[in-house]
Protein backbone atom coordinates (compact mmCIF):
# COMPACT_ATOMS: atom_id res chain seq x y z
CA UNK A 1 0.00 0.00 0.00
CA UNK A 2 1.29 3.34 -0.52
CA UNK A 3 -0.14 6.85 1.31
CA UNK A 4 0.16 10.22 -1.79
CA UNK A 5 -0.66 13.62 -0.16
CA UNK A 6 -2.04 16.07 -2.57
CA UNK A 7 -0.85 19.01 -1.71
CA UNK A 8 -2.41 22.56 -2.91
CA UNK A 9 0.15 25.20 -3.30
CA UNK A 10 -0.12 28.24 -0.30
CA UNK A 11 -1.96 31.45 -1.31
CA UNK A 12 -0.49 32.81 -4.31
CA UNK A 13 -0.71 36.63 -5.28
CA UNK A 14 -4.36 37.26 -6.72
CA UNK A 15 -3.82 41.04 -7.19
CA UNK A 16 -0.88 40.76 -8.36
CA UNK A 17 -0.02 41.10 -12.24
CA UNK A 18 1.98 37.98 -11.92
CA UNK A 19 -0.25 35.19 -9.79
CA UNK A 20 2.27 32.26 -9.49
CA UNK A 21 4.03 33.20 -6.73
CA UNK A 22 2.88 33.16 -2.91
CA UNK A 23 1.52 36.11 -0.65
CA UNK A 24 3.34 36.77 2.46
CA UNK A 25 0.71 34.89 3.77
CA UNK A 26 0.68 32.04 1.27
CA UNK A 27 4.24 31.89 2.80
CA UNK A 28 3.03 31.68 6.63
CA UNK A 29 0.62 29.25 4.97
CA UNK A 30 3.39 26.49 3.53
CA UNK A 31 5.31 26.94 6.82
CA UNK A 32 2.66 25.81 9.00
CA UNK A 33 2.50 22.96 6.54
CA UNK A 34 5.76 21.30 8.10
CA UNK A 35 3.54 21.69 11.66
CA UNK A 36 0.81 18.98 10.20
CA UNK A 37 3.26 16.58 8.33
CA UNK A 38 5.40 15.98 11.78
CA UNK A 39 1.92 16.06 13.50
CA UNK A 40 0.87 12.99 10.92
CA UNK A 41 4.34 11.57 11.62
CA UNK A 42 4.81 11.80 7.91
CA UNK A 43 8.38 11.33 6.63
CA UNK A 44 8.02 11.08 2.69
CA UNK A 45 9.98 8.46 0.83
CA UNK A 46 9.38 11.14 -2.47
CA UNK A 47 8.41 14.27 -2.63
CA UNK A 48 7.44 15.73 -6.42
CA UNK A 49 5.83 18.91 -7.30
CA UNK A 50 4.98 21.02 -10.55
CA UNK A 51 6.98 23.19 -12.22
CA UNK A 52 5.16 26.73 -11.11
CA UNK A 53 6.71 29.04 -8.44
CA UNK A 54 4.08 28.82 -6.21
CA UNK A 55 4.48 24.37 -6.20
CA UNK A 56 8.45 25.43 -5.62
CA UNK A 57 8.25 28.08 -2.84
CA UNK A 58 5.03 25.89 -1.00
CA UNK A 59 7.37 22.74 -1.79
CA UNK A 60 10.28 24.98 0.08
CA UNK A 61 8.81 25.92 2.88
CA UNK A 62 7.41 22.75 4.34
CA UNK A 63 9.84 20.49 3.88
CA UNK A 64 12.73 22.04 5.57
CA UNK A 65 12.34 19.15 8.56
CA UNK A 66 13.42 16.62 6.10
CA UNK A 67 16.71 18.03 5.25
CA UNK A 68 17.74 17.61 1.59
CA UNK A 69 15.02 15.44 0.39
CA UNK A 70 15.13 15.49 -3.43
CA UNK A 71 12.07 16.99 -5.12
CA UNK A 72 10.83 15.53 -8.70
CA UNK A 73 9.68 18.46 -10.79
CA UNK A 74 6.60 17.15 -13.30
CA UNK A 75 4.71 19.63 -15.17
CA UNK A 76 2.04 17.83 -15.46
CA UNK A 77 1.18 18.55 -11.68
CA UNK A 78 0.65 22.18 -13.19
CA UNK A 79 -2.79 23.98 -12.62
CA UNK A 80 -5.02 24.47 -15.88
CA UNK A 81 -3.95 27.72 -17.51
CA UNK A 82 -7.04 30.30 -16.08
CA UNK A 83 -5.71 32.85 -17.76
CA UNK A 84 -5.81 31.65 -21.34
CA UNK A 85 -9.42 30.01 -20.77
CA UNK A 86 -10.62 33.50 -19.03
CA UNK A 87 -8.78 35.56 -22.44
CA UNK A 88 -10.71 32.69 -24.92
CA UNK A 89 -14.19 33.68 -23.25
CA UNK A 90 -13.46 37.44 -22.98
CA UNK A 91 -10.49 39.41 -24.23
CA UNK A 92 -10.67 41.99 -21.87
CA UNK A 93 -9.86 39.24 -19.19
CA UNK A 94 -6.81 38.24 -21.23
CA UNK A 95 -4.59 40.22 -18.59
CA UNK A 96 -4.59 40.32 -14.85
CA UNK A 97 -4.25 44.20 -15.36
CA UNK A 98 -7.93 43.50 -17.84
CA UNK A 99 -9.40 41.87 -15.15
CA UNK A 100 -8.82 44.58 -12.66
CA UNK A 101 -10.38 46.86 -14.53
CA UNK A 102 -12.88 45.18 -15.67
CA UNK A 103 -13.89 44.64 -11.44
CA UNK A 104 -13.39 48.33 -10.55
CA UNK A 105 -16.57 49.06 -12.22
CA UNK A 106 -18.46 46.19 -10.62
CA UNK A 107 -20.45 46.85 -7.43
CA UNK A 108 -19.50 43.85 -6.05
CA UNK A 109 -16.35 42.74 -7.64
CA UNK A 110 -16.06 39.34 -6.15
CA UNK A 111 -19.25 38.12 -7.38
CA UNK A 112 -19.08 39.35 -10.55
CA UNK A 113 -15.75 37.71 -10.53
CA UNK A 114 -16.92 34.18 -9.68
CA UNK A 115 -20.19 34.70 -12.43
CA UNK A 116 -17.61 35.27 -15.09
CA UNK A 117 -14.79 32.48 -14.10
CA UNK A 118 -17.21 29.81 -13.77
CA UNK A 119 -19.24 31.18 -17.15
CA UNK A 120 -15.45 30.78 -19.08
CA UNK A 121 -15.12 27.39 -17.41
CA UNK A 122 -17.96 25.80 -18.32
CA UNK A 123 -17.40 26.99 -21.91
CA UNK A 124 -14.25 25.35 -21.67
CA UNK A 125 -15.05 21.88 -20.63
CA UNK A 126 -17.69 22.00 -23.41
CA UNK A 127 -15.51 23.07 -26.30
CA UNK A 128 -12.77 22.27 -28.64
CA UNK A 129 -12.05 25.78 -29.89
CA UNK A 130 -8.16 25.79 -30.78
CA UNK A 131 -7.46 29.16 -29.04
CA UNK A 132 -7.25 27.25 -25.53
CA UNK A 133 -3.44 26.45 -25.30
CA UNK A 134 -4.63 22.83 -23.66
CA UNK A 135 -8.18 21.44 -23.74
CA UNK A 136 -10.00 19.80 -21.38
CA UNK A 137 -9.58 16.37 -22.54
CA UNK A 138 -6.15 17.28 -22.30
CA UNK A 139 -5.89 18.66 -19.10
CA UNK A 140 -7.84 15.50 -18.06
CA UNK A 141 -5.30 13.07 -19.89
CA UNK A 142 -2.33 14.79 -17.95
CA UNK A 143 -3.56 14.52 -14.56
CA UNK A 144 -4.83 11.12 -14.80
CA UNK A 145 -1.37 9.92 -16.31
CA UNK A 146 0.72 12.08 -13.90
CA UNK A 147 -1.45 10.12 -11.35
CA UNK A 148 -1.15 7.01 -12.56
CA UNK A 149 2.49 6.96 -13.44
CA UNK A 150 3.36 7.64 -9.30
CA UNK A 151 1.21 5.11 -8.01
CA UNK A 152 2.84 2.52 -10.41
CA UNK A 153 6.12 3.95 -9.91
CA UNK A 154 6.36 4.76 -6.33
CA UNK A 155 3.93 2.25 -4.72
CA UNK A 156 4.75 1.18 -1.21
CA UNK A 157 5.85 4.68 -0.73
CA UNK A 158 4.87 7.43 0.94
CA UNK A 159 4.52 10.34 -1.54
CA UNK A 160 4.14 14.15 -1.11
CA UNK A 161 2.90 16.07 -4.38
CA UNK A 162 2.26 20.13 -4.21
CA UNK A 163 -0.31 20.81 -6.90
CA UNK A 164 -2.85 23.22 -7.32
CA UNK A 165 -6.74 23.12 -6.99
CA UNK A 166 -7.60 21.71 -10.46
CA UNK A 167 -5.86 18.64 -10.76
CA UNK A 168 -6.79 17.82 -7.29
CA UNK A 169 -10.28 18.58 -7.45
CA UNK A 170 -10.24 16.26 -10.92
CA UNK A 171 -9.07 13.66 -9.04
CA UNK A 172 -11.12 13.45 -5.73
CA UNK A 173 -14.24 14.00 -8.44
CA UNK A 174 -12.68 10.44 -10.18
CA UNK A 175 -12.40 8.55 -7.60
CA UNK A 176 -15.74 9.33 -5.69
CA UNK A 177 -17.33 8.56 -9.50
CA UNK A 178 -18.36 12.12 -9.52
CA UNK A 179 -19.24 13.91 -13.40
CA UNK A 180 -15.79 15.18 -13.92
CA UNK A 181 -17.45 18.33 -15.16
CA UNK A 182 -18.27 18.99 -11.26
CA UNK A 183 -14.77 18.95 -10.64
CA UNK A 184 -15.45 22.76 -9.84
CA UNK A 185 -17.66 22.06 -6.83
CA UNK A 186 -14.74 20.55 -5.40
CA UNK A 187 -11.90 23.10 -6.51
CA UNK A 188 -14.23 26.22 -4.85
CA UNK A 189 -13.78 24.50 -1.55
CA UNK A 190 -10.50 23.49 -1.30
CA UNK A 191 -8.00 25.42 0.75
CA UNK A 192 -4.74 26.55 0.13
CA UNK A 193 -2.59 24.57 2.15
CA UNK A 194 -5.21 21.45 2.05
CA UNK A 195 -4.30 18.17 2.21
CA UNK A 196 -5.81 15.41 0.34
CA UNK A 197 -4.71 11.64 0.79
CA UNK A 198 -5.13 8.85 -1.59
CA UNK A 199 -4.48 5.46 -0.90
CA UNK A 200 -3.04 2.89 -3.45
CA UNK A 201 -3.31 -0.96 -3.60
CA UNK A 202 -2.56 -3.78 -5.86
CA UNK A 203 0.50 -2.38 -7.49
CA UNK A 204 -0.75 1.33 -7.52
CA UNK A 205 -3.80 0.07 -10.03
CA UNK A 206 -6.34 0.61 -7.64
CA UNK A 207 -6.32 3.91 -5.84
CA UNK A 208 -9.22 5.45 -3.06
CA UNK A 209 -9.78 8.76 -1.33
CA UNK A 210 -8.66 8.28 2.06
CA UNK A 211 -9.41 12.20 3.28
CA UNK A 212 -9.97 15.70 1.18
CA UNK A 213 -9.03 18.88 1.94
CA UNK A 214 -8.01 18.29 5.68
CA UNK A 215 -6.51 21.89 6.95
CA UNK A 216 -6.68 21.35 10.50
CA UNK A 217 -3.08 23.38 11.21
CA UNK A 218 -5.14 26.30 9.91
CA UNK A 219 -8.34 26.25 12.27
CA UNK A 220 -6.41 25.92 15.71
CA UNK A 221 -7.47 29.91 17.09
CA UNK A 222 -4.37 31.38 16.70
CA UNK A 223 -3.60 30.53 12.56
CA UNK A 224 -7.58 30.95 11.91
CA UNK A 225 -6.93 34.10 9.58
CA UNK A 226 -4.85 32.15 7.51
CA UNK A 227 -7.67 29.64 5.82
CA UNK A 228 -7.97 30.89 2.45
CA UNK A 229 -9.22 30.15 -1.29
CA UNK A 230 -7.31 31.32 -4.07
Amino acid sequence: MSNIYLIRHGQASFSANDYDQLSALGVKQATLLSQAFEHKGLSPDVAIRGSMLRHQQTAQHSLTQFGDIAIEVDSRWNEYDHQNILGVYNPEFATPQGIRQFLANEPQPMKAFKHHFVTAMDQWMSSDNSAYSESWHEFNQRIEQALGDVAVKHHGKDVIIFSSGGPISLIACSLLGMNLQQFMTINWSLVNGGITKIQTRSGGKKLSLSTLNEHDVFERELTQQLITYT
